[in-house]
């Protein structure tokens, strides 16, 4: 036994010995002012950047609030409203009625071109594009001032015409749908419209919406056009349109088809197939209005 104890003694000493002395904790003030100014800053980076974020939103919505109804909804992708409702209550009137199903203006023009479909099936008037048998319409009513309506003739059409007007499976129809808010639109209808009594319609809307900024900061639109015709054709046009009576002659059915189908925005889509008609105001993505098509076509 005492073998046993003093052994269990010696075993109990020698790992006490191997055991490090305990350290004291001593305070740091070095290391306590280093924690607190860490924190300090990470508390300042917090609000700078929440002010930052608060400051901007600020601004944003200044920019916003003091900007005109078509570039502040071009900046959302909202498309440009109509933002006289009197004007829409004139339009109605001068409807007289409702016009039966969809109209096509203007009037056919010898002249005129179009793509899409055989010669035999290609549609007859300057404000169509595409094949006269393709299953699906789409009338696409537009202001030449809206910048939705710039961004989307850029982007969105160009696809259109490539994947499905040029395929047979769907027929363009432009409609002038100038807004009262742009002074510079009617005129810039006209030159289009004049331009497409003469076989180039095409030409000059894509001319009109690709110098966009250009002609409506001063309105311009003649120089825009000129860029893009022959100085004998450009010279005709000049006279149609300077020789016009009647400005809005040429988009009064397109502009009383949008007050009877309550369109008040531009751009605005409308789908039309086997009576129905369906529309899309706004700019939409090209993925979705891609999907939106096919899904039509397999109906």
């Amino acid at each position: 036994m005492d073998n046993f104890e003093t052994n269990n003694d010696a075993w109990v000493a020698s790992r006490l010995r191997a055991l490090d002395p305990p350290q004291e904790w001593k305070p740091s003030s070095a290391a306590a002012l280093a924690g607190i100014r860490r924190r300090e800053n990470q508390r300042r980076l917090w609000v700078r950047s929440w002010a930052w974020t608060t400051a901007t939103i600020c601004v944003v919505g200044m920019v916003l609030m003091g900007m005109p109804a078509p570039a502040k909804c071009a900046v959302l992708g909202l498309g440009c409203p109509n933002i006289a409702p009197a004007a829409q209550k004139a339009i109605i009137a001068a409807a007289r009625g409702p016009i039966p199903g969809p109209v096509v203006s203007p009037s056919p023009s010898a002249a005129s071109k179009s793509v899409g479909g055989p010669p035999a099936t290609r549609a007859s008037s300057y404000k169509e594009v595409g094949s006269l048998s393709a299953p699906l319409v789409c009338e696409i009513f537009s202001d030449y001032e809206c910048p939705s309506c710039g961004i989307f003739y850029r982007t969105i059409y160009p696809s259109l015409v490539s994947e499905y007007v040029n395929t047979g499976k769907l027929r363009i129809v432009h409609r002038d749908f100038p807004l009262p808010q742009h002074p510079f639109a009617i005129l810039a209808a006209q030159y289009a419209n004049a331009a497409g009594e003469l076989g180039h319609y095409e030409l000059v809307v894509s001319q009109l919406f690709a110098t966009q900024q250009a002609w409506s900061a001063n309105g311009n639109v003649g120089a825009s056009v000129a860029q893009v015709l022959p100085p004998g054709v450009m010279q005709k046009v000049r006279a149609m349109v300077e020789s016009s009576s009647d400005p809005q002659a040429t988009m009064r059915s397109d502009e009383a088809l949008a007050a009877q189908g309550d369109i008040n925005q531009t751009p605005t889509l409308v789908f039309v197939k086997g009576g129905s008609r369906q529309k899309i105001a706004g700019v939409p993505a090209w993925d979705v209005l891609r999907a939106y098509v096919n899904d039509l076509l397999s109906k």
